[in-house]
């Protein structure tokens, strides 16, 4: 259908989403590029689908996280506590690595895997869409992506994503600095325990 300037809607849909923010461009999805990202798919599962199922070795002096999942808590870590909120980020506060804590205190087996397996998706997730990984985005574009897991209309993505930011928050706010920003006191009289 064309519209009185001679143009298509798509097309001028796909113009107003340049012009509005032209620094934050996704990849074209179209029907050739699904047909290839299931052949692409159906290929891998065949040749090694169980490796695509199987955890990486955790990083050093972790139990159950690896280098590439800590990388994606920190790139999380510069959105959801970047500087200046509180006396220090995400990253200076030991996110990344105390989530690995976190996980292993607060989760069984069967949830941990389905953490961890949350966060492959969300990393790989953009692939489609924006045409690098997630930690491959700048925080702009991230912020963009972790509001569309954040719609309400998609109930399973949105409890994925706010679980994955209630683990982060656990380390997060437990931290000293923080704890004292907001003036958290421990106990039944608001002393010390």
């Amino acid at each position: 259908m064309f519209s009185s300037t001679g143009l298509s809607s798509a097309r001028l849909t796909q113009c107003s989403i340049e012009s509005v923010r032209p620094e934050i461009r996704m990849a074209t999805l179209s029907r050739r590029t699904m047909v290839f990202a299931a052949l692409g798919a159906t290929a891998v599962a065949a040749a090694g689908g169980y490796h695509a199922l199987s955890f990486e070795n955790p990083a050093p002096d972790l139990v159950f996280l690896s280098p590439a999942e800590l990388l994606l808590l920190e790139a999380l870590c510069e959105v959801w506590f970047p500087a200046g909120v509180f006396p220090i980020d995400g990253l200076e506060a030991g996110v990344p690595r105390a989530v690995d804590r976190v996980v292993e205190e607060i989760l069984d087996d069967i949830p941990r895997a389905g953490f961890r397996y949350v966060l492959r998706v969300l990393e790989w997730g953009t692939v489609a869409r924006w045409g690098r990984r997630f930690t491959e985005l700048s925080v702009d574009e991230r912020i963009v992506v972790l509001d569309r897991w954040s719609d309400a209309d998609v109930v399973p993505r949105r409890a994925a994503v706010d679980a994955v930011k209630a683990v982060l928050a656990i380390p997060y706010f437990r931290h000293p600095s923080v704890v004292e920003s907001i003036g958290w006191r421990i106990g039944c009289n608001g002393g010390d325990a």
